[in-house]
């Protein structure tokens, strides 16, 4: 498959180029800096510009057959608005260019509670991920309120670890009591769901 990557500096986005190319698809890599994507394959084409900029990111997606966010904020207390005003920018792309399989990472707020509600609007939920997590939230509006074939994958603490491809997965939800998933299983399974209907249209929680 030809897949358009958004945030391939980052470090689920390495990932996922890294994995994308060893299963043989083509990987479109959309980044602002060029240079800071380490690895150069006949597969892999580098498009410069900013997600910010709608007729740039409209361009990268053409001709592809899925595209992946691993778009990350500009950090916890002040993320900016590259996740959400991006994601728009995005769907909104795809739709002009006929693309229609879309996937994108978020933080587990945006997944319901257990008690009803969303884990980001609990009481519990530490202050300091309100304000990413509104870009979270902010992700997961412009994906259902598009109309393409969209899945968005919700993890608790990403942390570097290991490929083992043994977690749980729930649709909505964060597995009971997961804590971490590693950013290699999520890359992972970002690409595993590209041509799977399993969670199309549906948040999915990634937990070990």
């Amino acid at each position: 498959m030809r897949i358009t990557l958004f945030g391939a500096t980052g470090r689920t986005g390495r990932r996922v180029t890294e994995y994308g190319l060893d299963a043989g698809h083509s990987i479109v890599a959309f980044v602002r800096d060029a240079g800071r994507v380490g690895r150069r394959h006949e597969r892999l084409s580098l498009v410069g510009g900013d997600v910010l900029d709608a007729a740039a990111v409209a361009d990268a997606v053409a001709g592809s057959d899925a595209v992946i966010s691993a778009l990350g904020g500009a950090g916890l207390e002040a993320p900016g608005e590259t996740l959400s005003r991006g994601m728009r920018n995005i769907v909104r792309g795809m739709r002009e260019r006929g693309v229609e399989r879309v996937l994108a990472v978020a933080g587990s707020g945006v997944l319901d509670a257990p008690s009803g509600g969303l884990r980001g609007e609990a009481p519990g939920f530490p202050q300091i991920f309100h304000a990413i997590n509104a870009e979270h939230m902010g992700t997961w509006r412009a994906l259902r309120e598009s109309d393409r074939r969209w899945t968005l994958v919700a993890c608790p603490d990403l942390v570097d670890g290991a490929r083992t491809g043994v977690f749980r997965r729930e649709a909505d939800r964060l597995p009971a009591g997961g804590k971490q998933i590693s950013v290699e299983d999520a890359a992972a399974f970002l690409l595993e769901q590209v041509d799977s209907p399993e969670f199309v249209g549906r948040r999915v929680g990634i937990a070990y």
